[in-house]
C-alpha cells in the first residue's frame, strides 16, 4: 500500500512538473536546468504560476544566498539572444514580456513583447539586449499571461551578466512590465482574451490572431496601472477592460447619460418640445414619448368630443317633458310648452 502511494505521488508530481510552461533557457533560479543550483533546491513546481501571497516577483526566489545568485551565461548590450520555454500546457497561447532589473527586483525594463500566440506559435524567441543596457549582473525575468484557464500568471527568472553595456534604460523605450493576477494591484486578465499591453515597449511582435491587425488598444483585462509595485506605467493608458466589452459599455453609458440629460431638459421645458439627443438610443427613446404624448392627445380628444355630445342631448332633453300616451300606458317623451303663469 505504501509503494502504490509512493508511485501516485511521483505521477502526480511528474504530471505538475508538465502542467505548464516553464524558463529553459537561460536557465532559472531554482531550476532543474540550472546545473548550479543544488539537489535540495531544486524546485519541481517551476512550471506552476505566482500566487496572491508574495512570490512576486520570481517566485520569491531572488532573496537566494549569494551562491544561488550567480550568473548562468553573459549577454553583449546589443546582441542577438535566443530564449527558449518548455512545457506541456500552453493554455491557448497569450501574452509574454521579457524583462531585465538591475535592482535585484525592485524595478524592471521590458526588453521584448510578444502580443498574443505567445506559447502556441512557438517556445523559441529572438530578441535583442538593448545596446542601452548597463554592464553588470541584472535578473532576467519572463512573463507570461495565458489565454484561457485559470487567471494567472507565470514568471521565472534568471541571473545574466551583461557585457560591453550602454548609458542605461529609460522607461520610455523600456517601460515597467506589465502585471496581473499577482496580488499586487487590482489587475485581472480576462480569459479568452490575449492581453494587449497598455505599453509593450519599443520591441513588440504581434503573434496568433493578432499577428495581421496589430492591435494597440489595450485589451483582455481590467485594473489601472498594471505594473510591479513602486513602479508606475508611463502609458497613456492604464485601465483597460475587453476590446468588445469596453467599446459596448463605453456606447451604453455614453447613451444613457444622453437619455438622462434629454429627459431632464423636457422636464424642465415648456411642454413637450425639448430637443433630442444625438445618440440613437435617445432619438429612439424620444420618438417613442412623442408618439406617447401624441396618442394620450388623441384620446383626450376624443373623450372631449363624447363628454361635449352627451351635453348636447341633456341639453336637447331638457326641453321635453314626459307624457303618457292613453292607449299604450307607455311614457313618451314630446316638446316642453312654456305655460305663462
Amino acid at each position: 500500500m505504501a509503494f502504490t502511494r509512493h508511485i501516485v505521488a511521483s505521477l502526480f508530481a511528474i504530471s505538475g512538473a508538465l502542467a505548464h510552461m516553464q524558463l529553459q533557457w537561460p536557465p532559472a533560479l531554482h531550476s532543474k536546468f540550472n546545473s548550479a543550483t543544488p539537489e535540495e533546491y531544486i524546485d519541481y513546481s517551476m512550471t506552476s504560476p505566482l500566487v496572491t501571497d508574495g512570490t512576486f516577483p520570481c517566485k520569491g526566489f531572488i532573496n537566494n544566498p549569494t551562491s544561488l545568485m550567480a550568473p548562468t551565461v553573459t549577454w553583449d548590450a546589443g546582441s542577438t539572444i535566443n530564449v527558449t520555454l518548455t512545457g506541456t500546457a500552453t493554455h491557448n497561447g497569450g501574452s509574454c514580456q521579457f524583462a531585465l532589473s538591475y535592482d535585484n527586483g525592485t524595478t524592471w525594463s521590458t526588453i521584448y513583447s510578444y502580443v498574443g500566440g505567445c506559447m502556441i506559435d512557438t517556445l523559441n524567441y529572438d530578441m535583442q539586449v538593448p545596446s542601452e543596457s548597463p554592464s553588470g549582473t541584472a535578473i532576467f525575468a519572463w512573463m507570461w499571461e495565458n489565454h484561457s484557464g485559470n487567471r494567472e500568471m507565470y514568471m521565472n527568472c534568471a541571473v545574466v551578466d551583461i557585457a560591453n553595456g550602454g548609458s542605461g534604460l529609460d522607461s520610455t523605450d523600456y517601460p515597467a512590465p506589465f502585471v496581473a493576477n499577482a496580488g499586487v494591484n487590482d489587475c485581472v486578465t480576462i480569459e479568452g482574451i490575449d492581453v494587449v499591453y497598455p505599453n509593450p515597449g519599443k520591441n513588440v511582435q504581434y503573434g496568433g490572431s493578432y499577428a495581421s491587425s496589430k492591435p494597440t488598444a489595450p485589451a483582455g483585462f481590467t485594473g489601472s496601472n498594471c505594473v510591479p509595485p513602486g513602479q508606475t506605467s508611463s502609458s497613456n493608458s492604464t485601465s483597460s477592460i475587453s476590446s468588445t466589452t469596453s467599446s459596448s459599455a463605453a456606447v451604453a453609458a455614453s447613451a444613457s447619460a444622453s437619455a438622462s440629460a434629454s429627459t431632464s431638459s423636457g422636464s424642465a421645458g415648456v411642454g413637450n418640445n425639448a430637443a433630442a439627443a444625438v445618440t440613437p438610443s435617445s432619438s429612439t427613446s424620444a420618438t417613442a414619448t412623442a408618439t406617447g404624448t401624441t396618442c394620450k392627445r388623441r384620446k383626450r380628444s376624443a373623450e372631449a368630443r363624447s363628454l361635449k355630445h352627451d351635453d348636447m342631448r341633456r341639453s336637447a332633453h331638457s326641453h321635453e317633458r314626459l307624457v303618457r300616451k292613453a292607449t299604450t300606458g307607455r311614457v313618451a317623451a314630446m316638446k316642453a310648452e312654456h305655460i305663462a303663469r
